[in-house]
């Protein structure tokens, strides 16, 4: 009788916590609070000592009403990836995930490590300096200084445990895009995957997310991140996984060293597996490879990433060209388009740090084609913070479209794309007042169009 007791008090408690109007958890910064019309719990306690009992419970309910009122419009996590070495911890890996109720969607931006940053009270450094000098604490005090965003929580995963949560999972499936081979004795760090479509256990699938020695170092890292993590939020939707979670849970208090209690856990987890798919956008924070005093950083552009944490979704079908102007197109591409080979590797960087970002819609309606392009520019090192599905699936040709009211530099990035896509008809590239950032439109000519872009990548 006691534990059915337990167990029903447990249940009720639960279905509080999944059924509770308020989708996301009081963000930390607010649940110390007292709201205005609510009594101190010493105050009430001191109230039933004087009135009565009906009275007393009318003040408890006013109190527990204006508490299930108060705004959760976001709860913002910072995420943080933990490697132990000589006897003490570096942030590997640093994202921040914004939960908004609001807009019913879920954005991770990851944050390069070497991304130069004003750590207070260090100056200028690279950001995973920061857990260094004065851990979780520090690295949160950078973040808000940089983002002007207040953070809630915070997550740190260690390396260590890492491959014990993919395990407990069953392992991920995924397609490596090229080998990925790296041997560091030191480090006691051996990475060897073959490239195609691979079934990765937990070790494997710690060296995919590690693996960072190629020509766009710790930028193609965090793409590769940013994709696991995309397929690893799609298993935990599957049906096949309800069985595990228990031991996952095991796995992940073992893991995980977080400031969130267990039910305000529940609660951002319950809210992102009810997120469709196109609601959770994954982008990195943009900016550049540079040098300061011949120490390499990524350079940030800190108006650009603002706006990216501050945007909201954008419908699948907020892009559009005018009608007048779609009957007027046909196939257009540069007539070499399927031989980019004469692009230098100083030339494809010229580019790639002119455009930095682009948005991509599908305009041709084959299923799939967005990611399969956001493929493709992440591997030139362009970042896609968004892919969807454009009004229609009837564009002839490919175009790109740019914000209306934005200056000569917006202009100059999307003719630099165009250069790359090897679009050259003018009336494909022009300004519109729909998007607010610089976005492709994949027409029917798509495959001279990807033809271009992995000769690009060859």
């Amino acid at each position: 009788m006691i534990i059915a007791s337990m167990l029903g008090g447990a249940t009720v408690r639960l279905m509080e916590v999944l059924h509770d109007p308020n989708p996301l958890p009081l963000p930390k910064a607010q649940s110390t609070r007292q709201t205005p019309t609510a009594k101190p719990k010493t105050e009430i306690a001191e109230t039933s000592s004087s009135t009565s009992t009906g009275d007393t419970e009318l003040a408890v309910a006013e109190a527990r009403k204006e508490e299930t009122t108060t705004s959760r419009e976001t709860v913002n996590v910072l995420i943080v990836g933990l490697d132990n070495v000589e006897g003490g911890s570096r942030t590997d890996a640093i994202a921040l995930a914004i939960f908004d109720a609001e807009n019913k969607g879920l954005r991770i931006a990851s944050i390069p490590r070497d991304s130069r940053v004003y750590i207070p009270g260090r100056s200028w450094d690279k950001i995973n300096h920061a857990y260094v000098y004065g851990g979780i604490k520090l690295l949160r005090e950078t973040l808000v200084n940089l983002t002007g965003i207040p953070i809630d929580y915070f997550v740190k995963i260690n390396y260590k445990s890492f491959p014990r949560i993919v395990d407990a999972l069953g392992g991920i499936d995924i397609y490596v895009d090229k080998k990925l081979q790296y041997n560091d004795y030191s480090g006691k760090l051996f990475i060897n995957i073959q490239k195609g479509q691979q079934h990765m256990d937990g070790k494997t699938a710690l060296g995919y997310v590690r693996f960072r020695h190629d020509p766009l170092g710790d930028i193609g890292r965090v793409q590769r991140q940013q994709k696991f993590i995309d397929i690893m939020m799609k298993k935990l939707k599957s049906p096949s996984i309800i069985t595990k979670i228990p031991t996952l849970v095991n796995e992940l208090i073992d893991a995980v060293d977080t400031d969130l209690a267990p039910l305000e856990a529940l609660k951002l987890l319950q809210f992102a597996n009810s997120i469709p798919p196109d609601r959770i956008k994954m982008f990195m924070a943009p900016g550049r490879s540079g040098s300061y005093k011949s120490i390499s950083y990524w350079i940030l552009d800190n108006n650009a990433f603002s706006l990216q944490l501050a945007a909201k979704l954008p419908p699948s079908d907020s892009f559009t060209l005018d009608p007048e102007q779609e009957d007027a197109l046909t196939l257009d591409l540069d007539p070499t388009a399927k031989n980019a080979s004469n692009f230098s590797s100083e030339k494809v960087g010229e580019l790639r740090d002119q455009i930095i970002s682009i948005r991509i819609l599908n305009g041709d309606g084959e299923k799939g084609i967005g990611k399969r392009a956001a493929q493709l520019f992440q591997r030139i090192g362009i970042e896609v913070p968004y892919t969807g599905n454009a009004r229609h699936y009837d564009y002839k040709a490919s175009s790109i479209i740019y914000p209306a009211d934005a200056d000569e530099t917006a202009k100059q990035s999307a003719m630099a794309l165009a250069e790359l896509c090897g679009i050259t008809n003018e009336r494909l590239i022009r300004p519109d007042k729909s998007t607010n950032a610089l976005t492709l439109i994949l027409g029917h000519d798509k495959e001279e169009l990807f033809s271009r872009l992995e000769n690009v990548n060859s």
